[in-house]
């Protein structure tokens, strides 16, 4: 998964707009603290303060009414940071300038993209206690995290459970160095019949106890995939693998066949011997984990460019999840020999060991992961289906529509029969 996509999204800015001047000050507070929330990790591992500035061409008020509506909102958000810990905003009302990041571009979007209008927005100065625990009630953490374990080596990772525990266990395995936010529609849609199961990346949401001497392989993430089913008492389960998450999903269900009663594997992002086509974005991607996990320095330089140079027209609701590992130079080192690892893993050797059902599904226009990739791992598969969909990227496939949902609860059923 990258974040440097120029898929157009559908906005609905005029309308929500609307929406929030038609919301009185407890509702408004509500629901800007729960944007303040949205945006966090990203924010923890940016630099402080972090900027917030109005986006280009929309008003946040006629007249005078501008200038105060920012003034007021830069100091409601900065009232929510200070309760929950968060880090200082600092708003810059001449708009966006060089020195600005597309990390705090993704910030801004998500914060004020859809705070423009015409009138006075009803805001109280800062937000109370029982605000922010208003807010907080039924957020994605307070619904599905389950705080962290520790891992087969020691390493701590951050897990998230929804459902019966007593149904049959389905383990999301996400992309490498995505908040698990992303899959939040995956896991709501699931968790109706199964009991799932989702972790974030080693060294990437909590920090290892030295940080000279951890494992970043494939391998080693693969037994996190065990390691967490280990803590939950599941001693079999689905695992449905997103992108780089279905190689980790191929090696575990090799090395620890008893443990994978089936997979779905969806849109991999496959290395594969005998020259198996990839796409430009593979290629781009592969080169820039390769030189960013060359070294700190390296990272360090590589986050500068990224940081100025990649403002493009990614979809708003999903930026600030996608851009984390990106956010810091210390993150994108980490990331870079993690998904690194990941992105040059062959798995051609694995294939003919995994012999439990399998569905894998890519799609025709899949312009980030080549579908043929899939293509070849469904022939190599000894029990594998191909579902080969017209449309579909890698943002909307988390999004859970009528479509990709159909195939994933039909073939659980199927495979649960």
């Amino acid at each position: 998964m990258s974040t440097i996509q120029t898929i157009a999204a559908e906005t609905t800015e005029a309308t929500e707009a609307r929406r929030l001047q038609a919301l009185d000050g407890h509702d408004l507070s509500i629901d800007l603290v729960r944007r303040v929330l949205a945006v966090r990790p990203l924010i923890d591992a940016l630099a402080q303060p972090v900027h917030l500035f109005p986006l280009a061409g929309r008003s946040y008020g006629a007249a005078g009414a501008h200038a105060a509506n920012l003034a007021r909102l830069g100091t409601f958000f900065n009232s929510v940071s200070a309760r929950v810990g968060a880090p200082a905003f600092a708003m810059c009302p001449e708009g966006l300038s060089p020195s600005h990041s597309v990390f705090e571009l993704a910030v801004s979007r998500q914060l004020l993209g859809e705070c423009a209008g015409s009138g006075e927005l009803s805001l109280p100065a800062e937000a109370s206690d029982d605000i922010i625990d208003e807010a907080r009630a039924g957020t994605f953490d307070r619904q599905y995290c389950r705080g962290p374990l520790t891992s087969f080596d020691g390493t701590r990772l951050r897990a998230y459970t929804a459902g019966d525990p007593r149904n049959r266990a389905v383990v999301l395995v996400s992309p490498c160095g995505m908040p698990a936010k992303l899959c939040e529609p995956w896991i709501a849609l699931l968790a109706r019949e199964s009991f799932v199961i989702t972790w974030e990346s080693r060294l990437l949401f909590e920090e290892p106890a030295d940080r000279e001497t951890f494992a970043f392989d494939v391998d080693a993430q693969a037994g996190d995939l065990i390691a967490v089913m280990d803590h939950f008492g599941v001693a079999s389960a689905h695992l449905m693998g997103m992108c780089g998450g279905a190689v980790i999903a191929v090696t575990a269900a090799a090395a620890r066949p008893a443990r994978v009663s089936s997979l779905s594997l969806w849109h991999g992002d496959f290395e594969l011997s005998g020259g198996c086509p990839v796409t430009k974005h593979q290629k781009d991607l592969k080169a820039f984990m390769k030189g960013a996990a060359a070294g700190r320095r390296q990272a360090e330089l590589l986050h500068r460019l990224f940081s100025q140079n990649t403002l493009k027209n990614f979809r708003e609701e999903a930026a600030h999840l996608v851009l984390y590992p990106y956010a810091n130079a210390e993150l994108l080192y980490r990331y870079a020999k993690s998904n690194g690892s990941i992105m040059s893993a062959d798995v051609t050797p694995l294939l003919a060991q995994v012999t439990q059902p399998t569905v894998v599904v890519t799609s025709r226009d899949d312009s980030t992961t080549h579908p043929e990739g899939s293509v070849r791992v469904a022939q190599g598969l000894p029990c594998a289906a191909l579902e080969v969909i017209a449309h579909g990227d890698h943002l909307s496939l988390f999004s859970a529509g009528p479509e990709v949902a159909e195939i994933a609860t039909r073939f659980l059923g199927a495979t649960s029969a």
